[in-house]
């Protein structure tokens, strides 16, 4: 059983993070307009890619630790959501931890896990220019563009694990399947923030995640944290499939190893 909580969490640390590094179908609309446009505004975040490798394993205390290098394609996303024109490139270490090696039944479906990464923009700067209205001279304005902390974590509570690992309480097979979710992410400014300051932004995101054999739906709220984050409160909902899965001798084949894991959580069949 602990074994199988473990892939779990090998899972949720080596890529199936829980809305924040899949299939970008809907982003960030009623936040971005907070901070950034004071008007309703949509469109999809800049296309992001993610490399990682596992470090440590412990099936027995269900911990694992990778690490990772994340790239943010500049330009692939929508200008009116906030997507950045250049590319961002963030070495990461991520953890997940499984509580399922504890003795009280309650407990044991629970799991956090956390990241802190540095990212870094590949331009230190972006310089606009812009016409006066009233002498016709031009305006040149220089943005820097700080490097920034990305941290933040989870904690979920798996009914899929509560089903196949700890009692089968004959619950409805849409609840077995269910994982709520508090997560956080953050970014404070650490370098080449300039006149604006080192002010951590970000938001608090309760939800909900529904894990199938070869998807995952979610849907959270964004809750800024501060001021500086935003004033109102939105939403974000994205669709992970399993790949591993649904293509297993093609797309699913692990590059530089023969043995093939499951990337799903484990739902007891």
């Amino acid at each position: 059983m602990q074994g199988a909580r473990a892939k779990v969490q090998d899972a949720i640390s080596e890529g199936v993070q829980p809305l924040r590094r899949a299939l970008q179908l809907a982003q960030l609309a009623e936040q971005c307009a907070a901070r950034l446009l004071g008007v309703g505004a949509s469109g999809a975040q800049n296309l992001e890619t993610s490399f990682k490798y596992r470090l440590y394993k412990n099936d027995e205390h269900e911990f694992v630790v990778s690490t990772g290098f994340e790239i943010e394609w500049g330009g692939s996303g929508a200008q009116g959501v906030g997507a950045e024109r250049f590319n961002t490139y963030t070495p990461t270490i991520y953890f997940g931890k499984g509580f399922g090696d504890l003795p009280v039944d309650w407990i044991r479906p629970f799991a956090i896990t956390g990241q802190v990464g540095y990212a870094i923009p590949a331009k230190s700067a972006t310089i606009t220019v812009s016409t006066d209205e009233d002498s016709g001279d031009q305006i040149i304005n220089t943005e820097l563009n700080p490097r920034v902390l990305v941290w933040g974590g989870s904690l979920q509570y798996s009914m899929p694990y509560l089903k196949s690992a700890v009692f089968d309480y004959n619950l409805p097979d849409f609840v077995n399947h269910l994982v709520p979710i508090m997560e956080a992410s953050l970014q404070t400014p650490v370098s080449n923030v300039g006149t604006s300051g080192a002010v951590t932004t970000g938001t608090i995101n309760p939800g909900l995640l529904w894990t199938g054999q070869y998807m995952q739906f979610g849907v959270e709220a964004l809750i800024p944290v501060n001021r500086q984050s935003g004033s109102s409160v939105g939403v974000i909902a994205q669709l992970h499939f399993y790949l591993d899965d649904i293509a297993p001798t093609t797309f699913g084949r692990p590059i530089f190893s023969n043995s093939m894991t499951s990337g799903r959580p484990t739902l007891g069949y």
